[in-house]
C-alpha cells in the first residue's frame, strides 16, 4: 500500500460539482444511445491517421448528465493516432465519446507530436458506445469524460511510455514495475512541456469545449508555474487556472477531463454539471 502523496491545501473540490469560478477570465482571442452493455453495436472504426478521419461521418448526441446519462452515436477514439494511443490495458469498448471530445483529443495529441515530437500520450477510459454505467467510474456515462495519463520523461530526460505512476510536488515519480523487485524501479519526471501543450491545445480549441481538468493541486501548480515561466498565452493560462482543480480523490497519476454539452445536444437533453463559465454561456447565446 503506497504512502499518500503530499497534498497542497489550497484547493480541494468534489468531482461531481467541479471548480468554483473565482473571477471572470478574459475571453480567448479568435483562433487562426441508452444501453451501457459492452457488446452494444459500436460506431464505425475510426482510422489511425488523422488525415483519413472524416469527422462529418459522425453524429453523436450526449444525453443527460455525466453521472447519469447515455450516448447516441458514440465516436470511437482511434486505438492509435499521431501522438496518441488508447491504453492496451483498457477495454476497447470504453473508448467512445462525443464527436467534439474525440476530435479534440486527436487534434491536441497531433499538435504535440508536430511541435514537440516524443511518444504518444496514453488515453484511458472514455465511455461505452451507448454510454451508461461503466466499471470503476461514477461518471463517464454520457461521452464527455476521459481519463488520460501524463506525458512522462525517463531517467535520461527523454520521453518514455506513460504509466500510471504517482507524481509528487517536485514532479518526480517512480515506475515500480515489479513491486517485489526494487532493482527494476524507474525514476520518472512529469513532462511539463508536452503535458501543458496538450492542455493548451484543448483550451484553445473552440469546438472541443473543455469544461474541467481534475488533477492534484500540486501538479496543477507545477503546470501553471511552467506555463507562466515559458510565456504561454495569458488567456490559456487564466482559463486553465479557472477550470482546473483537485477533486476529493487527488488525481496525482492521471487527468480526468470533462467537456461541455454541444449546443445541439443541449436541445436534445444533454445537461451540463456546474460550473458554467462565462465563455461557455457566451458561446451558447
Amino acid at each position: 500500500m503506497r504512502t499518500p502523496p503530499l497534498l497542497a491545501t489550497a484547493l480541494v473540490c468534489a468531482a461531481t460539482l467541479g471548480c468554483s469560478p473565482a473571477k471572470k477570465p478574459a475571453p480567448l482571442p479568435a483562433l487562426d444511445a441508452t444501453s451501457s452493455d459492452s457488446d452494444s453495436t459500436p460506431s464505425p472504426e475510426a482510422p489511425a491517421e488523422v488525415e483519413a478521419i472524416d469527422w462529418s461521418a459522425f453524429d453523436s448526441v450526449s444525453l443527460r448528465n455525466p453521472n447519469d446519462g447515455s450516448l447516441h452515436g458514440g465516436v470511437p477514439l482511434p486505438l492509435v493516432a499521431p501522438g496518441l494511443r488508447f491504453s492496451p490495458a483498457r477495454d476497447p469498448n470504453t473508448r467512445f465519446g462525443t464527436l467534439e471530445m474525440v476530435r479534440g483529443l486527436v487534434e491536441a495529441a497531433g499538435r504535440v507530436e508536430r511541435e514537440l515530437g516524443g511518444l504518444p500520450v496514453t488515453i484511458n477510459d472514455l465511455s461505452y458506445a451507448r454510454g451508461g454505467p461503466i466499471p470503476h467510474h461514477r461518471s463517464h456515462q454520457s461521452g464527455r469524460d476521459v481519463d488520460m495519463l501524463f506525458y512522462q520523461l525517463g531517467p535520461d530526460g527523454k520521453p518514455i511510455e506513460s504509466v500510471g505512476a504517482f507524481f509528487d510536488p517536485s514532479g518526480g515519480g517512480v515506475d515500480f514495475r515489479n513491486l517485489a523487485d526494487p532493482s527494476d524501479d524507474v525514476a520518472l519526471r512529469l513532462d511539463l512541456p508536452r503535458t501543458w501543450l496538450f492542455l493548451q491545445a484543448l483550451i484553445e480549441d473552440p469546438e472541443a469545449e473543455l469544461q474541467q481538468v481534475f488533477v492534484a493541486e500540486h501538479l496543477r501548480t507545477l503546470l501553471l508555474d511552467f506555463a507562466r515561466a515559458h510565456d504561454a498565452p495569458a488567456a490559456a493560462i487564466e482559463r486553465f487556472a479557472e477550470m482546473s482543480c483537485q477533486p476529493s480523490y487527488p488525481h496525482d497519476d492521471h487527468f480526468h477531463l470533462r467537456f461541455y454539452c454541444d449546443a445541439d445536444d443541449i436541445a436534445q437533453g444533454c445537461r451540463d454539471s456546474p460550473p458554467m463559465y462565462p465563455w461557455h454561456r457566451q458561446r451558447l447565446h
